[in-house]
Order: C-alpha cells, then structure tokens, then sequence
C-alpha cells in the first residue's frame, strides 16, 4: 500500500479550536483596523492585509470588538502563522491573550452557539 502526505487545500487542519465565520470580530492591529474572515480561541484570519508580513511575526493587537460601541482594550500578542497568497489574507494565532480578550472571545463564541442553536 502507498503511502503519501497530503498538501494544501486537501490536507485537513489539527485545529483545536474551531473557527467561526459570524459575528465578524474587528480587531486593531499596530495601529491598523481589520475584519476577520474567521476566528476562534486560538486564532484569525484576515483579508485584505496589504504587503506579506514573515511568519513568526508578532504583532500587538490593541483592540477587539463587534463594533466600535462594545470595543474593549486589551493586551494581547498574535503571531503570523500563514499568508495564503493570491487571497491577499493572513493567518494569525494567539501567542498570549489577556483576560480580556480570552473572556471576550469565549463570550462571543457562546454567543455564536446560542445563535447556531436556534437557527
């Protein structure tokens, strides 16, 4: 029997946490503004990063809401772990998370559950 690896878009992710596509989360980034594509406890993802930032790079993420009324101001540190090119978006996985942001994010996430279980 063959044995081979599978690459790119056929190769499943070992994702611990899922990803969710709604509510959109905004996030400030440096000192820059972004939607995500997805997100989950561990991670986003963003479209339209302009330029390809290296993987590994860490980047300070200031902010994160819904919208600007409920934005909360956190401390937090994500890192570049892949930039899918031709789809101009970057992966991003959460090197720490404070609790504000941890408690923001899992409060979102039960939001979304609660919205999944009545659609």
């Amino acid at each position: 029997m063959k044995r081979f690896f599978l690459t790119s878009r056929y190769r499943g992710f070992g994702r611990k946490d899922r990803r969710i596509e709604i509510p959109k989360l905004h996030l400030t980034l440096g000192n820059r503004e972004f939607a995500t594509y997805d997100w989950s406890l561990g991670g986003f993802r963003i479209d339209d990063f302009a330029g390809r930032p290296p993987v590994g790079e860490k980047i300070s993420v200031r902010q994160i809401a819904y919208d600007a009324e409920r934005a909360e101001t956190t401390d937090s540190v994500a890192v570049v772990t892949r930039v899918l090119i031709g789809k101009n978006q970057v992966a991003f996985s959460f090197n720490r998370l404070d609790d504000i942001a941890y408690n923001f994010l899992e409060k979102a996430s039960m939001h979304r559950l609660t919205q999944l279980a009545k659609g």
